[in-house]
């Protein structure tokens, strides 16, 4: 395919002035790499027990777009294990776009094959907010790829563990919660999945807490956004949140920072992955793959210390196209 810009979009985003040339830098091995002939361009992606590193530019030169990512971090998914070729992918974020590059063969099947050349694949796609920007095919004969060990046993070795069911790793440190915190209810003769109410809360700042109790946080301030009964909302913009104020009780609290977690340790920056080990498993009406949860809170039993009525707060969690935690907001919904 061909995408007709003024600028490449393999090279949106940040463009790297360097003088050093193409390949891998030192210390790294590739994990895939291509030329790109009839554009004269090549593309790398590098990786060491720390770092990964995408890099697109024309063959033998300086690149015009430099990305790396921690490995902890980077989206590498394995091959499937299924199918007559054998291929894995990389894909680095950069703002709003997206590269993934990917590498492969096919794998031979008959004594005739198996004399033949390997036949080898490989491919660079750019999206732009989850929407396709341009694709290229590589040269064939130019593809390098090894499977086996490589990127994935330094993900393994980084304490994650694939979940193809998600299609992300998990982390075990990201992940220690001893008990799962979604529960199943049943009221007014439906079953439904819910979150406590201790789970309403980020950084001891909790939903239907008073102004008063919070004024050390800073003094919120009038929006042109309204409330459930559509009467004016207050917010306070903190760094990394805001917090709504409904006749100065708090409504709503929106994080888009990590730094901001619930109780149970769900926060900004967590893989779809790790967020159904926490939550135990994927929310009734929802997949694995979804691209957003929304929980209500449990109905209180009768003489409950705090007392929520049914359905007054929804815990709403959404990914990005990274497939992390993008936003995560604490909400009380219309009546």
């Amino acid at each position: 395919m061909r995408h007709a810009l003024g600028v490449s979009p393999f090279c949106l985003g940040i463009l790297l002035a360097t003088d050093a040339m193409a390949g891998c830098p030192q210390g790294q091995e590739a994990f895939t790499s291509c030329r790109f002939d009839d554009r004269g361009t090549e593309v790398f992606v590098c990786f060491d027990d720390q770092v990964a590193t995408y890099s697109y530019g024309p063959i033998g030169g300086p690149p015009d777009l430099f990305l790396s990512e921690t490995i902890e971090r980077v989206d590498f998914e394995p091959w499937s294990g299924v199918g007559t070729a054998i291929g894995e992918s990389v894909t680095f974020y950069n703002h709003d776009y997206a590269y993934n590059v990917g590498g492969g063969f096919e794998r031979p099947f008959s004594e005739e094959e198996m004399q033949q050349p390997q036949r080898r694949f490989g491919w660079v796609e750019v999206t732009e907010s989850g929407v396709r920007a341009a694709s290229l095919e590589c040269t064939p004969e130019t593809v390098t790829y090894g499977f086996g060990g490589g990127l994935y046993d330094a993900k393994v070795a980084a304490g994650q563990s694939w979940d193809w069911d998600s299609k992300t790793w998990i982390s075990e440190h990201s992940t220690s919660v001893a008990t799962p915190i979604l529960m199943e209810t049943r009221q007014y003769g439906a079953d439904f999945d819910c979150l406590p109410a201790s789970e309403f809360g980020m950084n001891g700042v909790r939903m239907g807490d008073p102004l008063a109790a919070l004024g050390k946080l800073g003094t919120p301030e009038a929006t042109e956004e309204t409330s459930f009964s559509d009467e004016p909302i207050d917010r306070m913009t903190l760094i990394g949140a805001d917090i709504d104020f409904f006749q100065d009780v708090v409504v709503t609290i929106s994080a888009s920072s990590p730094n901001w977690q619930l109780p149970s340790g769900l926060r900004v920056g967590l893989t779809r992955g790790e967020v159904i080990r926490i939550l135990g498993r994927v929310p009734a009406s929802y997949t694995a793959q979804s691209q957003s949860f929304a929980i209500q809170t449990c109905p209180q039993s009768q003489g409950a210390e705090e007392e929520v009525p049914f359905g007054k707060w929804f815990a709403l969690i959404e990914f990005g196209q990274d497939k992390r935690v993008s936003r995560l907001t604490l909400l009380t919904p219309p009546e």
